[in-house]
């Protein structure tokens, strides 16, 4: 039976401290080498997605069409669960804030749903459907991402691994060449402008090529389970490389979604993930507890903190000073607390 790899709960972790740091940036010198950095945590979370999606609990992959479907199906649902648990947290939040901001509940709604909101919910997992003024940030675009990703896996399963190859050359491709294009010749597809975020950050071009490269990664390392020791030093010195990368990237075109450099500390993180797999002390107990609570919340807590500081209620802080707050509560409420009372529970047994 397969055990836990504790070292990717522990990179989960780090790559949701990461993903806080997009949210409520350092500023200054700091910030940008960070923000270059963290570009990478995304993909991530796609490709560990991937990476475990067809596994079996003996190791092995499921490569038969009815078997993958059954096995996505399972997963979709739950997924699915967990997405309206989310959803519907933050759409009370939205309707709470805006409603105390005067707004009636009929201007929240048409607000929120309309036409042309429908179309770029839809069509690139954003707009006003998952964010607005009182959470400022489509954070949630990743669960709807692969929402979209689960149901074209379950369709094409008869030709996944026939064609999951050449899908993740194509779509990277086009991803790096609209980040080309974002720099120099900003088109219009759909009239909407190509430098828009969502444009290029959504199912088709981050989420589908990224869950892609994990189930490609999770096939590879079951069929060279013997052989991924030999891989530590390599991927060490390749993760070393793509952040130098990410920051080379960062200062010639500015800010994208994803570099080249992060595609290269993904793939060196899912190698790495392999030869490590029993390291992460307490950054894998925080991983395993707080990961997903952290990245699904972490917007709301930013929110809170600004209202309170904007009211007086708590003392303002400076830009330095707001990312280390959001992650040490988050640390604290998804982590730390339910993990003591975990222990607490098990000793009183």
């Amino acid at each position: 039976m397969k055990t836990e790899n504790r070292f990717l709960y522990a990179l989960k972790f780090i790559a949701c401290l990461f993903v806080i740091t997009i949210h409520a940036p350092f500023g200054g010198a700091l910030g940008d080498i960070v923000l270059s950095i963290s570009r990478f945590a995304v993909p991530f979370f796609f490709a560990v997605s991937g990476r475990f999606l067809l596994l079996l609990r003996d190791g092995s992959v499921v490569t038969e069409t009815e078997a993958i479907r059954e096995r996505v199906k399972k997963s979709l649902f739950k997924l699915m669960k967990m997405t309206a648990v989310v959803y519907l947290i933050h759409l009370c939040f939205s309707l709470v804030f805006n409603l105390m901001q005067k707004m009636t509940f009929h201007e929240w709604l048409t607000m929120k749903f309309n036409p042309f909101e429908a179309r770029v919910f839809f069509m690139f997992n954003s707009g006003r459907f998952i964010y607005d003024g009182s959470y400022v940030f489509d954070h949630m675009w990743y669960l709807f991402a692969l929402i979209y990703v689960y149901l074209l896996i379950i369709i094409f399963a008869p030709v996944l691994r026939k064609w999951y190859r050449g899908l993740i050359a194509i779509l990277l491709f086009f991803l790096y060449f609209g980040e080309l294009l974002q720099t120099y010749y900003p088109i219009r597809p759909f009239d909407i402008s190509i430098s828009t975020w969502y444009v290029l950050r959504n199912w088709l071009f981050v989420g589908m090529p990224f869950v892609l490269l994990g189930i490609l990664f999770g096939d590879f390392a079951s069929a060279h389970k013997n052989d991924m020791g030999s891989f530590l030093i390599p991927s060490m010195i390749a993760i070393a490389a793509g952040i130098i990368l990410s920051f080379i990237e960062f200062k010639i075109f500015g800010a994208k979604e994803v570099y080249l450099g992060s595609l290269v500390i993904v793939t060196a993180l899912l190698f790495l993930s392999e030869p490590a797999a029993h390291f992460g002390g307490i950054l894998s107990d925080l991983g395993k507890r707080a990961s997903s609570n952290a990245y699904f919340y972490h917007v709301l807590i930013i929110a809170v903190l600004d209202i309170m500081s904007q009211n007086g209620i708590i003392p303002l802080y400076t830009m330095r000073q707001k990312p280390l707050i959001v992650m040490a509560i988050c640390t604290l409420v998804f982590g730390i607390i339910p993990l003591f009372i975990e222990k607490r529970r098990t000793i009183n047994e």
